[in-house]
């Protein structure tokens, strides 16, 4: 018999997208080493790091919510065959100025992110098109094992790239790559969407305003969608303040070259979170409950941030890097041991008709809610240092894990008792 990654590989629809999400993936690892390590190097300051994630953050405020609605109302394959065929032009076109002055890579920044508020909804809202619903805590399994895959890749060889071929070099090849997307989503099947497109321009405008309240309404009022979907936005905060100050880690903390700052820091935890992908999965087929493996994941990933900033960090050079190694190895599995299950309980509770919504909403609050804290990370780091910061986002995984293990029974458990509970 079949097991259930045997069947989502024999699906040739999940291959298109599957592909097309690992090239982008791998993509977005080394063009983020490149602008954000490149920037780094040249000012040397945490702010300037984080304002490259402003850049990033306002196409979400600007056109996000629009992006999220027209996922709902036009064809998803062709949304995804442009904004992949638009990133590639985007990214070559750059490599041609080959300037990595800081208002280029904040322009580039900014309009590869009003791409992607159309790309990534529309690939979160193919998966469950494409893939059965039995299936889809596999499928998201791989996706994140692709994901952190890609991460480990790009971030362990994007140091070498760079140094080797050059800044220029290395765009050509990341928009390449984007191309290969771009020809794999050729080969989707057309997914039509719930509602037509009006031809009166104020008809369509009046559609885009309702889907965009539609989608916050259903969030805010079923709260078995809130809950996980509050989790998800909290997780991906904490990985945008981590990923901005990274550099700044990576020389305070670990105490590693910048060269090298991908593979000491991106490597383990990726291993980790690839391991998990598998993990986990198999984990919920057993019937082990999502809330039980996200809160032990919390509590695990507390304990190893706490290492690695006030414990190995004081230790000589090899017992710091090993010690440092394999905590980040555990890490990157927590992360995911969060991500995979609430991940999974949104897509299951959520209609087929507003899952654009849903996940495009996710993304345009993630980023929104994340602009604050972003520009305060890096103050708090260039001013009090990056060990001052870990500090505080040790205590704010903490405060999550102490809310969730006291309001489980009211948000988190559906008094059905179905088996799509968290």
């Amino acid at each position: 018999m079949i097991n259930d990654e045997g069947k989502l590989l024999t699906n040739i629809r999940f291959w298109y997208i599957w592909i097309s999400q690992i090239f982008s993936q791998f993509t977005l690892s080394i063009l983020n080493f490149a602008l954000l390590f490149t920037l780094f190097e040249k000012t040397g300051s945490t702010i300037a790091t984080s304002f490259l994630w402003i850049a990033y953050a306002l196409p979400a405020l600007l056109i996000g919510p629009f992006a999220s609605a027209a996922v709902d109302i036009f064809d998803r394959r062709r949304m995804l065959i442009l904004t992949n065929l638009f990133q590639s032009i985007l990214i070559i076109s750059y490599a041609i100025l080959a300037n990595s002055s800081s208002f280029y890579v904040y322009t580039v920044v900014l309009i590869y992110s009003s791409i992607n508020q159309f790309y990534v909804p529309s690939e979160f809202a193919t998966l469950p098109h494409v893939v059965s619903k039995n299936l889809l805590a596999q499928a998201n399994g791989l996706f994140l094992i692709t994901q952190q895959g890609s991460l480990i890749l790009g971030f362990g060889i994007a140091g070498v790239i760079l140094s080797a071929f050059g800044f220029r070099d290395t765009l050509i090849f990341c928009g390449m790559l984007l191309f290969v997307a771009f020809i794999s989503t050729c080969f989707l099947p057309k997914m039509k969407p719930a509602q037509k497109i009006p031809k009166e321009f104020e008809k369509g405008l009046m559609i885009f305003f309702e889907n965009i309240v539609s989608g916050v309404r259903f969030i805010i009022e079923n709260k078995y969608v809130l809950a996980p979907f509050l989790i998800l936005v909290s997780m991906q905060i904490s990985l945008a303040i981590t990923v901005v100050n990274a550099p700044a880690i990576a020389q305070d903390i670990v105490r590693v070259p910048l060269a090298y700052a991908g593979t000491y820091l991106v490597v383990p935890g990726g291993i980790g979170a690839a391991l998990a992908s598998i993990v986990i999965p198999r984990l919920l087929n057993l019937g082990i409950r999502k809330i039980k493996i996200i809160k032990s994941s919390l509590l695990v990933m507390i304990f190893s941030l706490f290492l690695v900033v006030f414990m190995f960090s004081e230790l000589a050079y090899v017992l710091r890097i090993l010690g440092s190694l394999l905590a980040l190895i555990t890490i990157g599995f927590s992360y995911v041991g969060i991500i995979i299950p609430s991940q999974t309980f949104l897509q299951q509770k959520t209609p087929f008709d507003l899952r654009g919504r849903v996940f495009g909403n996710y993304w345009f609050l993630v980023t929104v809610l994340s602009v604050f804290p972003v520009i305060l990370s890096g103050t708090v780091s260039e001013i009090l240092g990056a060990r001052s910061l870990m500090f505080v986002l040790i205590l704010a995984v903490l405060a999550l894990f102490l809310f969730l293990k006291d309001r489980e029974k009211r948000y988190l458990l559906p008094e059905n008792g179905d088996g799509n509970r968290l």
